[in-house]
């Protein structure tokens, strides 16, 4: 029996005359629904993300720039590390005048501490007297923006890893000290409720004005000596915390901490 052939499809036969032209773009689209659920959908994808991305950026002062400092970090224990959950003990009468010392690799900063931070300053005042600061290591330090330091994991010892987190168990809360961000001011660093509480230990020292973050973080004091330190650091950043492309592998090249004294002035 011979084989049956397989008849081929033909498509439809096309009407004579003369072929109607494609519509043009973005109108073609109405008359192949497929295609236009398609476009639909992208289009709609697409202004959401342009909202948000609008939302993020939109209420920032600065219109260019380094982003502002990330806020989702919170501070957390070392296994090596002193910690006091209970917070910090009155350890000064923080309402009045008292002077900082940090004692760096590369000289002294002096720091005048603000009477309007009694918190931010006793904390500051217990942590230097319980030797917390000594040999830590500035971890991150961009000529721009701040340079900042206060995790007892960043030390020059490299016998941990810097994690950026580390802090001394406690947080404390935002004090308005009527200082705003402005150029070497020194500020206990936001921690990840939204301005409500700032980190423990890690402070930052400004290297330019920045009031994006007024009322979010204590200013609890102003370097009054050593700024000629400060401006002289090269940029750096230790790669365990940075995704930077030049961040350094060790903390051998960064300032150093090597104590820290509080006293009436």
């Amino acid at each position: 029996m011979a084989k049956q052939r397989r008849r081929r499809r033909r498509g439809p036969a096309e009407l004579p005359g003369k072929r109607r032209g494609r519509y043009p773009f973005p109108i073609n689209l109405i008359f192949n629904v497929k295609a236009f659920y398609v476009f639909f959908i992208v289009v709609m994808i697409a202004s959401m993300g342009a909202v948000g991305f609008g939302a993020g950026f939109g209420g920032s002062s600065r219109s260019s720039g380094a982003p502002i400092v990330n806020l989702d970090t919170t501070p957390e224990p070392t296994s090596d590390a002193q910690q006091w959950p209970d917070g910090p003990p009155p350890v000064i009468d923080a309402t009045t005048a008292h002077i900082a010392t940090l004692k760096t690799s590369e000289g002294d900063i002096v720091i005048d501490l603000s009477t309007e931070a009694p918190l931010a300053v006793n904390s500051f005042a217990f942590l230097a007297a319980k030797n917390f600061y000594d040999g830590v290591a500035f971890f991150y330090v961009d000529q721009d923006y701040f340079a900042q330091t206060g995790d007892p994991t960043c030390t020059g010892d490299g016998d941990r890893i810097c994690s950026g987190l580390g802090g001394p168990g406690y947080t404390l809360s935002v004090e308005d000290s009527g200082i705003g961000h402005e150029e070497f001011v020194v500020v206990l660093a936001a921690n990840s409720d939204g301005g409500v509480e700032v980190h423990g230990s890690q402070f930052r020292i400004l290297y330019t004005a920045d009031e994006r973050l007024d009322g979010r973080e204590t200013v609890f004091g102003r370097v009054i000596e050593g700024q000629d330190i400060l401006t002289n650091l090269a940029n750096f950043s230790v790669c365990s915390v940075s995704t930077a492309d030049d961040c350094q592998e060790d903390l051998s090249a960064a300032l150093i901490i090597e104590d820290v004294t509080v006293e009436a002035s």
